[in-house]
């Protein structure tokens, strides 16, 4: 559960990073990058006996590594659109602070992680 609470975390500060509009696009992604740090994929793979296969194997968890990024890219973007405009919505039904969502958001996601850590601790 760790890693949900970080990346829920991780999403609330892309989403109050997002709707600074005194940022450009390009400072938005910068301060997304230092906050939430760059996304990395590890997979670790064996040795092979030759630096033949080696060299073929880096190279295709490589092009596997470039296209997960590229496909993961496209859906984060596609989910912080559409929360930004449920957020936005939110904002004008309840007359709530986009600021004051996301707060409230981050409170509730986190509670619902620790009953759901506590749930599952009940299992060991």
């Amino acid at each position: 559960m760790g890693e949900l609470r970080e990346m829920t975390a991780q999403w609330i500060r892309l989403l109050t990073v997002t709707g600074d509009k005194s940022l450009s696009r390009q400072e938005q992604i910068d301060l997304i990058h230092e906050v939430n740090g760059p996304i990395v994929l590890d997979v670790p793979i064996g040795r092979y006996r030759s630096a033949w296969d080696q060299a073929i194997a880096d190279e295709v968890l490589d092009a596997a590594g470039t296209a997960a990024l590229a496909m993961l890219n496209w859906r984060v973007n596609a989910a912080r659109l559409c929360t930004d405009h449920l957020v936005k919505r939110l904002s004008e039904a309840t007359g709530e602070s986009r600021e004051q969502i996301l707060q409230e958001m981050a409170l509730t996601l986190d509670a619902a992680i620790v009953a759901a850590e506590e749930e599952l601790d009940g299992f060991d």
